[in-house]
């Protein structure tokens, strides 16, 4: 009987994670690895045609760490890959409550999070920002040639402060038009309700992509606000850290990170073929010459 019980206890002991276990060992017990991802964030993160896997290049970097782990015989060789969706919302409790081992999507590395919310990050795979999205024929180059100009914001983003902040200090005079969505503020750009769109770049290379005739468009400009993106990952274990860290600057220094970008960022990607045509900005190329996951905030 005590036999019998002690089996149990060890049993579901493998199903559980322990409070003061690491992940590598949730992984052991449990025999299986789970990875997040956003479903509509490429072409970082996105959900496979049929919906049963994620894709992109945040979750090639993750499947990355996974297969050196298993070279390095730290967890089974073959070891199952669950792939687990998440929203924004649901995002960093299913990190904080370790119901993921990492979120392999487009979250923005920040003080509060790490700080407040309780999350890790490792080194950041993209520097996103928000640019000006424009059609070809405008003649707009950046927000100077905005003066006088119509441009669409859509509703309840950041983006309407930084609008406020460039119209005021370059005295363009500019009037903001808000909008409830990305595609519906793309639209009314296309009726030329509007002159410009300002959002975060990956966001209007998406749109341009996606568009009948992506030639017609340009983002244009700097960035105006700086948003290093990073895998998320459950604070308070450095060695599982250290794994992400240590295979991405592995992958940087043996250039198969630029690789890994330009089939993602470069190239027509599936299920539709859309190629983005994202060349990697100067902040990320910076960034790649002395990789760190420390960040001025």
């Amino acid at each position: 009987m005590q036999r019998s019980l002690a089996c149990l206890a060890f049993g579901l002991a493998a199903l559980l994670p322990l409070a003061n276990a690491g992940v590598l060992d949730d992984i052991r017990a449990r025999g299986e690895v789970r990875l997040g991802y956003r479903p509509d964030a490429p072409p970082l993160s996105y959900a496979s045609a049929d919906g049963k896997q994620g894709m992109g290049f945040a979750v090639d970097l993750c499947k990355a760490v996974v297969k050196d782990l298993e070279q390095r015989k730290l967890i089974p060789a073959g070891v199952k890959i669950s792939y687990v969706p998440l929203s924004n919302a649901e995002r960093f409790k299913a990190v904080v409550e370790r119901k993921v081992d990492a979120e392999c999507a487009d979250t923005t590395n920040n003080r509060e999070r790490r700080d407040k919310i309780g999350v890790a990050f490792t080194i950041p795979h993209y520097y996103a920002g928000v640019r000006i999205l424009v059609s070809s024929a405008s003649g707009i180059n950046g927000p100077a040639e905005l003066k006088g100009k119509t441009v669409l914001v859509t509703k309840g983003t950041t983006t309407a402060k930084i609008f406020d902040e460039r119209n005021a200090s370059l005295q363009l005079g500019a009037r903001m038009k808000e909008c409830d969505s990305p595609s519906v503020c793309f639209k009314e750009l296309g009726e030329k309700q509007g002159d410009a769109y300002m959002m975060d770049d990956i966001q209007l290379f998406a749109l341009r992509a996606a568009s009948a005739k992506p030639g017609d468009w340009q983002v244009v400009g700097n960035l105006l606000s700086i948003e290093p993106l990073a895998i998320m990952l459950p604070k308070g274990d450095a060695a599982w850290k250290q794994e992400f860290d240590s295979v991405l600057r592995q992958m940087i220094f043996d250039r198969s990170f630029h690789a890994l970008y330009a089939r993602w960022f470069e190239t027509p990607i599936p299920p539709k073929q859309l190629n983005y045509n994202i060349p990697m900005n100067y902040l990320l190329k910076d960034s790649l010459k002395f990789p760190s996951d420390q960040l001025g905030d």
